[in-house]
């Protein structure tokens, strides 16, 4: 099995990322992640500490994730404390899960070469602009998330390790013939089935209320029957793009920041380059030397770097590296590759993290300054927003200040800006996220301490061209409401309560009744009674109610002409009775689609019994 793994490790699929998605990530949380101080350590895995740091760090994200698919109702499943620490159990489980898989990787001897590293960060769409590897954006983001490439790189390898390392283990799983075959015909199995349904809304007049049915489900429930917090906020909200018909342009102001930003307007010189890797060991020197001495002799660089260079993947293209990219592997490289003056010049010796090299620069294109009527287009729109940049930012700068300086009014604000002053009604929060489109305002303005305090907001940023600030004018805390005040809602629903209660005991009884040969059309004379008759239903048929259709293929097949009898509730309240008339497999050729589900069952079978052995075998607690 692990000649099998390593195979995979080293196939096309398992050098793609299972995720690129990695990077926002990367740029939102690596910062913390790499420069992390020492902290706590919540558990080890075969001594290898995860800090609560780790924790934390990993549950803001996974937060962050959860928020941005599916919004406000985050905030609410956050609020339970129980909720809360099963989801930070599982996040610790995961990262476990992720430490082992990253031993057990380094232990089978996988690895990712700086070729596939560069190859990876040249081809993210978040370090490219106009569809084309940015030196200066990637640079940038990094220094944003607070680290160097070095360390993005390192960090980058990791995840790329894993990713292989899940994808060698995935890839290596297989299904018999016969197996394909079961699954294909389990696949497209049929079932001819009755439903009986027990109508739950012609049950209420069977249904009588008390007073004390009431009062106790209330008492029962009464939570649910609690109001919501409402505010009325006054706020100001800053548009960028409302300050556009503010911005004049004219011909010698674009020159003038054609002048200013020439560097936006050239393109800079390019090296396409070749390299010799020797990996650091204790000969590393003597062999440098010698393909040194190969090259001073008249050796052609592309069959020594064939020949003898340890980085395999570019030894393969003679050493070729493609157009060269600063900071992606290091300084020293960099150093070497810019000393390099012309076409075909080879360098010294030079030594970075990776081992020894030595380099060619093959190709060499020289820096070009586009003319200004030739980017003028172009210049008016960057010079317009620019324009409206500064607007937007002088707007901000003022409103933040005044607010500051008169926090418990945004009247002298909104006055000096010339900005509108709005005012809510009372709102709740998911009333409020819909006119501020802002969860950080939302949460700002439903802060007990805010609130009370009666004071502005500072700047709040809702995206990149609108912020506001707000202050509370108004509040009403949640409380609990009286049974006065929600009676019809509790008596409809113990009304509903009960109907379906008698729909399942009626239910019931007519399952029995048919189990005891009685016929479904003597059943049906009730008004609360419907039967429907569905042939040759198959596993994914839309036809048919899912937990209706799911509960028949639960069904165990029926034996010697008899039927098999279940119930089941339903989510309207409904009770249905199921009576399994015969099974039936329709003749199937194996398709890829069905090999390939097979495939992807097994293999997650294969990686969750090597993950729960992985974990019941591994040092792991502090």
């Amino acid at each position: 099995m692990l000649d099998r793994i390593r195979e995979g490790s080293q196939g096309i699929t398992a050098k793609v990322i299972l995720g690129l998605v990695i990077l926002t990530f990367a740029i939102s949380g690596i910062g913390s992640y790499i420069n992390s101080k020492a902290d706590t350590a919540v558990t080890s895995v075969n001594g290898v500490e995860i800090t609560q740091s780790a924790v934390e760090d990993a549950f803001q994200n996974e937060r962050n994730r959860m928020k941005s698919q599916f919004g406000d109702v985050v905030e609410q499943l956050m609020a339970d404390e129980s909720y809360v620490a099963n989801f930070k159990k599982g996040i610790l489980d995961r990262l476990i899960v992720e430490e082992l898989q990253r031993q057990q990787a380094k232990d089978l001897g996988i690895r990712v070469g700086d070729e596939q590293i560069k190859k990876t960060i040249l081809e993210m769409p978040e370090f490219q602009r106009d569809g084309k590897f940015d030196n200066e954006v990637y640079l940038a983001l990094l220094r944003q998330a607070g680290f160097q490439p070095s360390q993005f790189r390192d960090y980058l390898r990791s995840q790329m390790t894993r990713s292989q390392y899940s994808t060698a283990i995935m890839s290596s799983e297989f299904v018999l013939p016969y197996e394909k075959k079961q699954y294909a015909a389990l696949n497209n199995q049929t079932r001819t089935f009755d439903q009986v349904t027990v109508l739950a809304n012609q049950l209420k007049s069977q249904i009588t209320l008390t007073d004390e049915d009431v009062q106790t489900y209330f008492e029962n429930n009464k939570f649910s029957y609690k109001t919501q917090d409402k505010v009325s906020v006054e706020y100001i909200l800053i548009n960028a793009d409302s300050m556009a018909e503010n911005v004049v342009v004219t011909d010698e102001a674009l020159l003038e920041y054609y002048e200013l930003n020439i560097a936006e307007f050239s393109t800079p010189e390019q090296r396409r380059i070749a390299h010799i890797l020797v990996e650091a060991a204790d000969d590393a020197e003597t062999k440098i030397a010698d393909i040194k001495a190969k090259l001073d002799a008249g050796e052609s660089f592309e069959s020594v770097a064939k020949a003898f260079s340890e980085d395999t993947f570019s030894a393969e293209n003679g050493g070729d590296l493609e157009w060269f990219e600063a900071g992606i592997f290091g300084d020293a490289f960099d150093d070497a590759i810019l000393s390099l003056e012309s076409q075909g010049e080879i360098s010294e010796v030079f030594e970075s993290e990776a081992g020894f090299h030595i380099a060619k620069m093959t190709e060499f294109v020289a820096a070009k300054v586009s003319k200004f009527e030739d980017v003028k287009d172009a210049i008016a729109k960057q010079f317009k927003q620019s324009k409206i940049d500064e607007l937007y930012i002088d707007a901000q700068t003022k409103i933040a200040q005044i607010a500051f300086e008169i926090p418990d009014t945004l009247e002298d604000a909104a006055e000096v800006t010339g900005l509108e002053l709005k005012k809510t009604a009372m709102l709740t929060a998911n009333e409020l996220q819909r006119v501020l489109n802002s969860q950080t305002a939302v949460a700002k303005a439903f802060d007990e301490t805010f609130i009370n305090e009666g004071l502005n907001s500072d700047l709040i940023d809702i995206d990149d061209t609108n912020s506001i600030v707000l202050r509370v004018v108004n509040n009403e805390p949640s409380r609990l409401q009286k049974l006065e005040e929600v009676k019809a809602s509790v008596e409809a629903a113990v009304l509903q309560e009960k109907v379906s209660q008698l729909a399942v005991e009626k239910s019931d009884e007519i399952a029995e009744q048919i189990k005891a040969g009685t016929g479904i059309e003597t059943l049906i004379k009730s008004a609360f009674v419907k039967a429907e008759v569905f042939k040759d239903v198959s596993r994914f048929d839309s036809k048919v109610n899912a937990t209706v259709r799911d509960a028949a293929f639960d069904i165990a097949k029926p034996v010697a002409g008899n039927v098999q009898v279940e119930t089941v509730s339903l989510n309207n309240g409904d009770s249905a009775i199921i009576v399994l008339r015969s099974v039936a497999t329709k003749d199937a050729a194996v398709e890829a689609p069905i090999n390939n589900q097979l495939l992807s069952v097994v293999a997650q079978q294969a990686t969750k019994a090597l993950i729960e052995a992985s974990k019941a075998n591994a040092d792991i607690g502090k």
